[in-house]
């Protein structure tokens, strides 16, 4: 893959995830995610686990929910407070907020008792552009 590629890739699943197509935006991230290795490879884990745990509240599966916020944290424990342009700490503050409802719950609430209300999902964006400043280049595997 391209570098060209990989950030067509990013990108467009940074505006499907700000238009709340979360499985879309999963689907996307998981292209560029198979080329990536050390920390962008947890990077791209991470944002995968993120819109996956959006797309489980979205379709009311608490379960799902609360898995993917234990595993897509685990993910971004060694990723700088910003990469790939991103501001990750930003964004996992954001998620804990908008899934609070769900993981803080006692009891879990069942399937179909909770509704994700969208206007509380955080948008992403990027402060730079990580493919013009060589920093995606770093974690890429070699074309072969």
């Amino acid at each position: 893959m391209t570098a060209e590629e990989e950030r067509k890739l990013y990108l467009d699943g940074i505006t499907l995830f700000n238009n709340h197509e979360f499985f879309e935006a999963h689907e996307v991230w998981e292209d560029a995610w198979h080329m990536a290795y050390g920390t962008k490879y947890e990077f791209y884990q991470g944002l995968i686990q993120c819109a996956v745990a959006l797309e489980h509240y979205a379709r009311s599966n608490p379960r799902g929910v609360v898995s993917l916020y234990n595993t897509y944290r685990k993910h971004f424990r060694d990723v700088p407070d910003v990469f790939m342009g991103m501001d990750v700490k930003s964004l996992l503050s954001q998620m804990y907020e908008v899934l609070k409802p769900v993981i803080e719950a006692d009891p879990l609430p069942e399937r179909g008792e909770i509704e994700l209300n969208v206007s509380h999902v955080p948008k992403l964006s990027l402060q730079y552009d990580p493919f013009e400043t060589g920093e995606a280049l770093k974690f890429s595997r070699p074309r072969s």
